[in-house]
């Protein structure tokens, strides 16, 4: 009898039981490198989401630029949030199930495609996002792949992905690299029959200096000159 109270408040508030779940992860046979092949260090974050308006394209473009990071992230449309070793304890892997309610996700649509971000930052634990050095977004399409679409709703059955399946023939990288071949950094996880997504550099477009700044500002006062000497 005492148990008919909380049946009640479940089925009353189906929401109160149950939640969109994603199970995800690199936790099969595949890793997470960085670009000179070390395994990518814990404290690192790993996200799952998918872009408003941004299309593969514009993603693509704008990946590997800090501005570009900053406005990815402005598109960007948060399902959950990860880090490296998380339940695995190691670098270059981690494994995750996420569970939050539709209604705590502002603006998310479900049944969404899944994409998978991971970032290298100087800051991850502070700052990921403007310290980051390194990066990595691809997905697999849910037409090839049905478990990397989100849940249609918070009662609809979860799904499971793992990072491995971006060895589909069909997957995308828009930033980053699937390697195929072992990575010996990833050998005391995996084994030495590992594979691993390789992150891309992201690099700061540079800003003039003043000596160039000088420089320009100089020949434009000459050619002035010679302009008025005509």
């Amino acid at each position: 009898m005492k148990i008919l109270p909380v049946i009640v408040i479940c089925v009353a508030n189906v929401t109160a039981c149950h939640a969109a779940s994603v199970s995800w992860g690199a936790a099969i046979d595949t890793g997470i490198i960085d670009t000179s092949g070390a395994a990518l260090a814990t404290q690192n974050v790993v996200r799952i989401g998918y872009f408003g308006t941004f299309t593969n394209q514009q993603v693509q473009a704008n990946a590997l630029t800090p501005s570009g990071i900053t406005a990815l992230n402005s598109d960007w449309h948060q399902f959950a949030q990860s880090t490296i070793g998380t339940n695995t304890f190691s670098p270059g892997s981690f494994s995750e199930s996420s569970s939050p309610l539709y209604s705590s996700l502002p603006g998310f649509t479900p049944s969404s495609q899944i994409y998978f971000w991971a970032l290298k930052s100087s800051d991850p634990v502070n700052n990921p996002l403007t310290t980051v050095t390194q990066t990595a977004i691809g997905y697999v399409p849910f037409a090839n792949l049905p478990a990397w679409r989100f849940p249609a709703s918070d009662v609809s059955p979860g799904v499971s992905i793992d990072i491995s399946q971006l060895s589909n023939a069909n997957s995308v990288l828009l930033a980053g690299t699937y390697i195929s071949a072992s990575s010996s950094s990833l050998n005391p996880i995996f084994g030495t029959a590992n594979h691993a997504v390789q992150l891309a550099n992201v690099s700061a477009v540079p800003e003039p200096s003043s000596f160039a700044i000088g420089v320009i500002t100089a020949l434009a006062a000459v050619g002035s000159r010679n302009r008025r000497r005509k």
